[in-house]
């Protein structure tokens, strides 16, 4: 699947102007431009006079976020620097995330990615985003994974371990990361988006899932919002929990050097047109498939000749505490017994069953051997588990690549599916009418109050559930309904049912969520006013 992108895009020639430095043209971009036009811009420096009128000097775009149907996309506008002579912005996403709220799994096609991020910048910054030529965009990163599931925690924690100590021509592995069942090789310090070709990243997706979930969850309750509730709801699902469980997630990043060293276009456009066109000859399967085994061929290489050795401590631990805690007369879970049985046990590991012996007084040895066998030991495992087990690590990491996702996943749709991608990209430079489903649902009520004569300031009105008055004998409201559909409704005031739609649904706001989801995932919006 393609867990990331990283996509910049020029602007239009109308909106630069230009000049000479240090011998070389050099374009600029009135940011005051992109202020009018929503983007949020802050100046470095400001001067105040005695007057009280006051200078902006320097303008420029923090690191944004832009909204999507889930997740937001982190997005940023940048002057001409030493490396590019012309302004852009640079869009980083996980198409995964925007479109389904995880990354658990996810789609092989790079251009329904690609149509998600476009959409989301364009209903996000419509006025913004007629400045910028889409035919200019060009990646300078892609994210190619798979995973492998294995048979317990024990076995992933052993790879992860075995896999920290491997080493072939260019790889060198880093634990230097947020947690602790991640691997890095040739992690770069600062941008991860240049200097070598590829970097490579190992974890284990379950501590990934938990992690970003505890830390939605936190932010829901510091910030009290139900902003994150979708994609929460997406993270605590019981098949996605089941699925990342036990998987061991090898992550390809690819960076620019990899795609100039292969000869490929970085440009978005010739991109998926060879994309397009490598997926269509019979028996090459995936482009997202090639470019990750490219990235992880000398890792696949060097694993070949390693051996894992099988530590099963959690499994143990488990086995440890169900048989042995107890709760005590004040209602305390005592743990102390299988803490100790655990500790008897990591001795004999790292020990061996003879030197324990000695050093043990008898009884509490043998009574803890009983206990041990208590759990399903034998004699002679016990007096062996300094014995490493050990296998070969390629039997365990075999990839299927037939079953990366669970039997019930559904493609996304294709943003505009009846375009194909040059219509798509005309659409977003404004050379073809845009379609419906490219609409800001803001926008949408905007036109239709503009229509009836209302200011757009009764948007927020209408989306809280509230009717606002035409005249003596006419309403309008906006209409909720359970599909997902919405639309405002003309009718006499107080006609409509509002609580019936708040009865069938949790709350407007959130109904109006769903709905703007369904927007976001090819609904058509209503293209005019409803009326009872």
């Amino acid at each position: 699947m393609y867990d990331f992108a990283a996509i910049r895009i020029f602007f239009k020639e109308e909106f630069l102007f230009s000049s000479f430095s240090r011998g070389e043209l050099v374009s600029h971009l009135d940011m005051r431009e992109c202020g009018l036009r929503g983007l949020k811009v802050l100046p470095r420096e400001m001067t105040l006079h005695i007057d009280g009128n006051d200078e902006c000097h320097d303008l420029y775009h923090p690191w944004d976020s832009l909204p999507s149907s889930f997740t937001g996309i982190a997005f940023k506008v940048y002057q001409s620097s030493g490396y590019l002579q012309q302004p852009f912005i640079e869009i980083k996403a996980s198409p995964a995330k925007i479109t389904q709220g995880h990354n658990v799994f996810g789609s092989d096609d790079l251009e329904q990615g690609v149509r998600a991020v476009y959409q989301s910048l364009k209903q996000a910054l419509p006025d913004f985003s007629d400045m910028l030529n889409f035919d200019s965009a060009e990646f300078f990163r892609i994210d190619a994974t798979y995973s492998i599931k294995l048979p317990n925690r024990d076995v992933l924690a052993s790879v992860l371990d075995s896999l920290s100590r491997v080493s072939n021509r260019y790889l060198r592995p880093s634990r230097d990361g947020m947690y602790e069942s991640t691997i890095y090789f040739n992690k770069v310090a600062g941008n991860v988006n240049t200097g070598r070709t590829t970097s490579l990243c190992i974890y284990s997706k379950l501590d990934e899932v938990k992690f970003q979930l505890e830390d939605l969850q936190n932010k829901a309750k510091r910030e009290k919002t139900k902003a994150y509730d979708q994609v929460i709801e997406a993270l605590s699902a019981p098949e996605l929990q089941h699925f990342a469980t036990d998987r061991l997630r090898f992550e390809a990043r690819i960076a620019t050097r990899f795609f100039d060293k292969h000869k490929l276009s970085r440009n978005v456009n010739k991109l998926i047109s060879y994309v397009k066109g490598y997926e269509s000859q019979k028996g090459k399967g995936a482009f997202c498939h090639w470019l990750w085994h490219e990235a992880m061929k000398d890792l696949l290489d060097a694993v070949s000749g390693q051996e894992i050795t099988v530590i099963h401590d959690s499994k143990v631990k488990k086995l440890l505490h169900t048989a042995f805690d107890t709760i005590d007369s004040k209602g305390k879970l005592r743990t102390a017994k299988a803490v100790r049985l655990f500790g008897v046990y990591c001795r004999l590991v790292h020990e061996g069953h003879n030197k324990v012996k000695r050093t043990m007084g008898r009884s509490s040895f043998y009574n803890a051997i009983k206990d041990l066998r208590g759990i399903g030991f034998s004699k002679f495992e016990l007096q062996n588990l300094d014995k490493d087990e050990s296998l070969p690590l390629v039997h365990l990491i075999k990839f299927d690549f037939k079953h990366q996702r669970p039997a019930t996943y559904i493609e996304p749709k294709l943003i505009c599916s009846d375009l194909n991608f040059d219509e798509f990209v005309g659409m977003m430079n404004g050379v073809i009418p845009l379609s419906n489903e490219l609409i800001n649902p803001d926008l949408f009520i905007e036109n239709a109050l503009t229509e009836m004569g209302l200011p757009s300031a009764y948007i927020d009105g209408l989306k809280a559930g509230r009717e606002v008055r035409l005249n003596e004998s006419e309403s309008v409201s906006l209409a909720l309904f359970d599909d997902g559909d919405f639309n405002l409704v003309v009718h006499e005031p107080g006609g409509i049912d509002l609580e019936l739609y708040r009865n069938k649904m949790r709350d407007t706001r959130a109904s109006f969520n769903r709905a703007v989801h369904k927007v976001n995932n090819c609904s058509k919006l209503p293209t005019a006013v409803g009326h009872l």
